[in-house]
């Protein structure tokens, strides 16, 4: 197990990689990342979660369904997570996938998703992935390229991409009504800092918080144009849960007690907002 303060910087310095040492993982290192896929928390338990691991070889498929696959060089391996179940799926992938993403990044081993919901039938075919089966990105991994063009082409490619830039907070975080930007009180700073920095398709950067009446809750974005030229507005819902990941974790390293409750729609307590925006979900603090 980590020491939480490992995990919190791991949460904050976690970046894309896109430039791979060639030499794939050993396998005391493999095993650790099968023990994390394993460890990976459920918002629903009983959706049925599942990863594929895969080595270099089988990049050709990701070429093959996805295209567009030069902009990242020799991962030695991918993930293939995806998962089966009737409520909150895709939240639910992206909230364990996150999981797995941020602590490979706190043993050093660097990721990349790929997003896939806009080859999902491909996908499900080319991987034989059960019917049903919804899967919305890839996850890349290995050794970040430690010489200096390896490290330049991380740096330019994040850049070139707009991963480096994320929204200030009073952009994301709203006090009591959603048309009041605040900075988020001491207590939960920590928290919404660990959410902001969160990956997202095409750093859309859906998510936006509420605070009222010492409570959390979180809504994403409706019909965003970064998402239209993704090819899918379900990224919202995934992204949402990679951010609710960051979340718990951020609570497991400072040692604080939360959950998620997930929103049906019909909730009685949902607080107004405009049609813009989705309420995903609120944290319950204890």
């Amino acid at each position: 197990m980590l020491p939480r303060g490992d995990l919190y910087e791991a949460i904050l310095a976690r970046r894309s990689v896109r430039r791979y040492e060639k030499r794939p993982l050993d396998e005391a290192t493999l095993a650790q990342v099968r023990e994390i896929i394993s460890g990976a928390k459920p918002l629903i338990p009983e959706n049925r979660f599942e990863v594929l691991v895969r080595d270099e070889a089988a990049s050709e498929d990701l070429v093959t369904v996805l295209g567009g696959y030069g902009r990242f060089y020799t991962p030695p391996h991918s993930l293939a997570p995806y998962m089966l179940g009737e409520e909150h799926v895709l939240e639910d992938l992206g909230y364990r996938s996150e999981q797995i993403a941020v602590r490979l990044a706190a043993l050093g081993i660097g990721s990349c998703y790929i997003g896939a919901l806009k080859q999902e039938d491909k996908v499900r075919v080319r991987f034989g992935l059960p019917k049903g089966a919804r899967i919305a990105a890839f996850l890349v991994f290995g050794r970040p390229a430690v010489a200096v063009g390896g490290r330049t082409f991380n740096t330019l490619m994040r850049r070139s991409l707009g991963g480096h830039k994320r929204l200030p907070v009073e952009r994301i975080f709203l006090q009591d009504t959603l048309d009041n930007p605040a900075a988020p009180p001491a207590e939960i700073s920590p928290l919404i800092e660990a959410a902001r920095v969160a990956p997202s398709g095409v750093n859309a950067q859906p998510w936006r918080f509420l605070w009222r009446d010492e409570r959390l809750y979180l809504f994403v974005t409706r019909n965003n144009l970064k998402y239209t030229m993704a090819g899918s507005q379900e990224y919202a819902l995934h992204d949402g849960g990679i951010c609710m990941a960051n979340v718990t974790l951020a609570l497991e390293a400072l040692g604080m007690e939360g959950r998620w409750v997930m929103f049906e729609g019909t909730e009685p307590d949902i607080p107004d907002h405009p049609a813009d925006l989705h309420p995903l979900a609120t944290l319950v603090m204890r």
